[in-house]
């Protein structure tokens, strides 16, 4: 039996005999991604001699139902905290068939989105009630299920009423055979309540399995009790639910094993890439750290992430870089979404040197923060990263604060600047609804959008969600009241007895001194008309080209054409705020008079206010950033990379 020569896995994680183990990744997953979790578990447990593989219905139900449907019931309307997914597998699992109505009548929006893809809402509650259960029925009647001793269900987000759906069938048809539950949907006392009213799950994995997993099935396999396993809720003799020790949580992350996604591969070429993923373009998923360092310093008020610890722990950039490798030789694939909250800044030196320095044409994502500056986004971009989340949230540094971000208005701005310049696309949002804003933050922000309609826009602008696990949730101090599960659980999880308070991650809530719906709409108006700015044939460009002692600033924003020429020190003053913000005392001492003079304060501070009422320049508490970006391309073309594609094309 060869094992992990690791100390991450003690030795009660070695097997007295080999069991046959099942992961399951039920819809409504990705289909375009295997599932890191099921990939890791799996390579786990094959370490320690167990025959486990992956099995991914997520995929076959998508084959089944067309990838057109399938994405609108993965992506509708807030699906998250209106649980549309989870209400569809509603009859499968629970048997009821009523509420149909109800749930039309409670969420129009979902039915108008589906409505707009062609599935009518008879199509809706046919497939609810009829076609779902019958897909679960056949899936249950399978044969692989009896030559398993153990079936683990991952659950995140809406993955939870298929997989309870499944497990009940399946538990009836094989008694004997192990059901366990884990991942996001099963943390704190989530994992617990869910054990409490649904007795064909066996065993819950509360918190990180990679260590409790192996462990959990070494007991099986021994005739032993699990439950008593830190990070193992179980029932006692009596039938009371057991509250675990934490679970042995990863320190040294290369001790991981890298994903085994052998068994999705399989899956997908069987049914069909085409009918399985439609025109999605195939991705890896990665894991190169946990937990969120700046969170462990100052944890975003909203941020329900990181359930059981912020405590950061992050891969060797050279380990990170071998097992990218690794997959990418394994899958040909080179689209690779890394799950991490916030990218270890030590892999913009070896991880992305290494990257910069390589013939592959990789196309990265990453979670970043947002103070990135101008040379460390040309490296990300240099490195293969198309497509980065970096957390703006806002451009107001009044609501910034309240959330605890450690930015500006002027910082996230830079970042967006260099990153459109480099070619990296931004997703990000505008959230409002933080306790302590005003209507004033709103309001400037959308008089700041026509200046910004050259660079990429925000998707949209929305209120937060209450998330469990967040400062706004946990702390009574921040004056959230009224606090109730999202109605969607109720006709999601219609199940007596079942505390939603306990199983529910989203919340509706009433929150104090937030800006008006009036103020935030403003907004959101503003932030609409750019995205259709961007969207169209001519979208806004703020330029400059650079001569020996000049520069023009082309700008065509607002649907105009504006040309302005800056001669002398004014040009460099210009470039000198470009990379970051800067004050106009920093920008007087770096500037060099072609007289070998210098330039008085006064010059600077009249030029620089100049620019900020031509909507060239920005200001706030003293600094000063420029917001045309130069019109040379903004990087080489490297080996092996399309040259179109180093100069910032996408």
């Amino acid at each position: 039996m060869k094992l992990i020569d690791q100390p991450l896995f003690p030795p009660d994680c070695v097997p007295v005999r080999p069991l046959r183990i099942g992961l399951v990744n039920m819809p409504w997953a990705r289909t375009d991604t295997p599932s890191i979790q099921c990939g890791l578990l799996q390579a786990a447990l094959r370490s320690f001699g167990h025959d486990a593989r992956s099995v991914y219905p997520n995929l076959e139900l998508a084959a089944q139902l067309g990838m057109d449907l399938y994405e609108i019931i993965t992506e509708a309307p807030s699906e998250r905290v209106h649980l549309f997914g989870e209400w569809l597998f509603g009859t499968a699992a629970f048997g009821v068939t009523e509420d149909v109505e109800d749930y039309r009548l409670r969420f129009p929006e979902v039915a108008e989105t589906c409505a707009e893809a062609g599935a009518d809402w008879d199509a809706v509650a046919d497939l609810r009630c009829r076609r779902l259960p019958a897909w679960i029925d056949e899936l249950a009647a399978r044969d692989i299920w009896s030559e398993l001793d153990i079936v683990g269900f991952t659950s995140t987000f809406i993955q939870n009423v298929a997989a309870l759906a499944l497990a009940r069938r399946l538990k009836e048809a094989h008694p004997d055979l192990v059901i366990v539950f884990g991942g996001a949907n099963y943390d704190g006392d989530m994992g617990p309540e869910y054990l409490r009213n649904f007795n064909f799950i066996d065993y819950v994995v509360v918190g990180e399995g990679d260590v409790t997993l192996p462990r959990l099935a070494a007991a099986v396999a021994r005739g032993a009790d699990p439950s008593v396993l830190p990070g193992v809720c179980g029932r006692t003799p009596d039938g009371r639910v057991t509250t675990p020790a934490p679970g042995t949580r990863t320190r040294d992350m290369d001790q991981l094993p890298v994903p085994d996604y052998d068994d999705y591969f399989t899956t997908l070429d069987a049914l069909g890439r085409d009918r399985v993923m439609g025109r999605n373009t195939q991705r890896l998923l990665v894991e190169f750290s946990r937990g969120c360092w700046w969170g462990a310093k100052h944890h975003c008020t909203f941020c329900g992430l990181n359930a059981l610890g912020m405590q950061y722990r992050a891969k060797s950039p050279a380990r990170a870089l071998s097992e990218l490798k690794e997959l990418m030789c394994r899958h040909r694939v080179l689209a690779v979404d890394a799950v991490d909250n916030i990218l270890d800044m030590a892999y913009l030196d070896t991880f992305c040197g290494g990257l910069r320095g390589s013939p592959w044409d990789t196309a990265l994502f990453f979670e970043v923060k947002a103070n990135l500056t101008r040379d460390q986004v040309r490296l990300l971009a240099e490195a293969g990263v198309w497509k980065i989340q970096p957390g703006l949230e806002s451009l107001s540094t009044h609501v910034l604060g309240l959330m605890r971000k450690g930015s500006s208005r002027l910082l996230n701005i830079r970042l967006l600047k260099w990153a459109h310049y480099y070619g990296v696309r931004v997703d990000w949002n505008v959230l409002a609804g933080f306790p302590g804003e005003t209507d004033e933050d709103y309001a400037d922000q959308a008089a700041l959008v026509p200046l910004l309609t050259h660079l990429e826009p925000p998707a949209g602008v929305g209120r937060i969600w209450l998330e469990r696990f967040s400062p706004y949730f946990t702390d009574p101090s921040f004056g959230m009241r009224e606090i109730t599960p999202k109605s969607a659980y109720l006709l999601a999880f219609p199940v007596p007895g079942l505390d939603h308070g306990r199983i529910a991650y989203f919340f509706d809530y009433q929150a104090p001194d937030v800006a008006s719906p009036d103020a935030v709409a403003e907004l959101a108006k503003a932030v609409e008309a750019w995205g259709r700015e961007w969207d169209s044939g001519d979208r806004p460009t703020l330029t400059y080209r650079r001569g020996p002692d000049w520069l023009t600033v082309f700008d065509t924003r607002g649907g105009r054409r504006r040309k302005t020429t800056l001669a002398g020190w004014r040009a460099q003053a210009y470039e000198l705020c470009g990379d970051a913000p800067r004050s106009a005392a920093r920008i007087q001492r770096d500037l060099a008079a072609p007289d070998g003079g210098t330039v008085e304060r006064a010059d600077v501070e009249e030029f620089l206010a100049s620019c900020v009422t031509h909507g060239i320049c920005l200001e706030e508490d003293g600094k000063y950033l420029s917001l045309a970006l130069p019109l040379r391309s903004g990087l080489p073309a490297l080996p092996g990379r399309p040259a179109e594609r180093a100069a910032g094309s996408r």
